[in-house]
């Protein structure tokens, strides 16, 4: 009787593994059928290392599967490191040029070209304008500025108009910070205005190093596409519905968070206003030499708010950390601290201040505008951004 239990019990173990097992293969499947042949990325082949602003960025066609926001990504790099299409050293006659400069959030990684926020705010301006996308992923205010005077010693106009767009983490980049620990980032450079008003880098960036066995190929987790979709298949309904996480957390189970969140890190922890006149004097560095240039273009100022500012579901994860961590109560109540502090500098500096928290926070209640792991706008925030810009640079309402 207890062999025959046992047996049982080792029959049933056996079907729950086979069918996992078919499960886990027919799903790879599906999805390498649905979405080629492609890597699990973002590819680490598409940037090099650079002495002045840490990496940059490398021609070429990259393709891959974004495990943290499950789907295909197709992504162009032009031959001047941006991801954009061949770009002539000023605009056609009777075109418009205007220069958006960020980070990952404009740079897009989890989306497709089309899908990036200059791209779509082309579309909605027109054959009249050409919108060019100057970023980086990663990249801090005064590394974005070091890309664009490397653009002009090549003859690149930037246009009539330039947004600076800005991210609750450039207060941490601008001093290359850890975003984990605020320990030094020794691949990215630190940079700070000194007293006679001229932008120093004051730390140097260190090659990453090569990888210990570059022929050893990642393991099968590791290489999965399916786990990750499943995966984000799941956020996505955590984040649809907030009531999902109040629920784990009122039986113990509260979503934890991967790391502190860098709108926590860099605006609510002790010492974050020293960490704000860094940017802020770098800031006003560029506008003042970007007013300096020969064809002199409207300087706008952009922020782009973190998700943990605008989906429900991220404000519901940091209000379980908020017992044990005064930081997060401290943001909880003052969520908003980066775009004021911003939009008060850009006042004093006199340049026209875009914050998109508002139509991104009227939009996220209806539907996600960030992917939940990965943390950039998906397409959709991506469309709202774009539309929010051109009301203001293209509008000008």
């Amino acid at each position: 009787m207890i062999r025959q239990g046992l047996i049982n019990t080792a029959l049933a173990a056996a079907s729950t593994a086979l069918a996992l097992g078919l499960l886990f293969a027919g799903g790879e499947l599906l999805l390498r059928a649905k979405y080629g042949s492609v890597p699990p990325g973002p590819s680490a082949s598409w940037s090099e290392f650079d002495a002045q602003r840490g990496w940059k960025m490398k021609p070429g066609q990259y393709s891959y599967f974004e495990v943290r926001a499950a789907r295909r990504v197709d992504v162009a790099i032009n031959e001047l490191g941006l991801r954009q299409g061949a770009l002539a050293s000023e605009p056609a006659p009777g075109v418009e040029r205007i220069s958006i400069v960020g980070d990952s959030f404009i740079f897009g990684p989890p989306v497709d070209d089309a899908e990036t926020i200059p791209a779509q705010l082309q579309a909605l301006a027109g054959s009249g304008y050409e919108v060019v996308n100057i970023s980086a992923p990663g990249y801090g205010t005064a590394q974005q500025y070091r890309l664009i005077e490397e653009l002009r010693a090549k003859g690149i106009k930037l246009g009539s108009k330039v947004v600076l767009t800005f991210f609750t983490n450039d207060v941490l980049d601008n001093l290359a910070l850890n975003y984990r620990t605020l320990a030094p980032n020794r691949r990215q450079p630190a940079f700070a205005v000194d007293a006679a008003g001229e932008l120093k880098q004051v730390s140097f960036p260190v090659a990453r190093p090569p990888r210990k066995d570059p022929r050893k190929p990642p393991g099968l987790l590791k290489r999965s596409l399916f786990l990750p979709y499943v995966h984000y298949q799941l956020e996505v309904v955590a984040m649809s519905y907030p009531g999902i996480v109040t629920a784990l957390q009122s039986v113990g189970m509260a979503p934890s968070l991967p790391r502190t969140p860098g709108v926590v890190l860099g605006w609510h922890t002790p010492g974050w206003e020293e960490h704000w006149r860094v940017s802020a004097r770098v800031l006003e560095y560029v506008v003042k030499q970007l007013r300096a240039l020969p064809e002199a273009p409207e300087v706008y100022i952009a922020f782009m708010p973190s998700p943990f500012q605008v989906q429900e579901t991220f404000r519901r994860a940091v209000a379980s950390e908020a017992e044990d961590d005064p930081r997060y109560g401290d943001f909880l109540a003052d969520p908003d601290r980066p775009q004021r502090v911003l939009r008060t500098l850009a006042g004093q500096l006199e340049v026209p201040f875009i914050d998109l928290t508002p139509a991104v926070r009227a939009a996220g209640a209806q539907a996600p505008m960030y992917y939940p792991r990965e943390g950039h706008f998906n397409d959709a925030g991506c469309r709202v951004a774009a539309e929010a810009l051109y009301e203001r640079v293209i509008l000008g309402r």
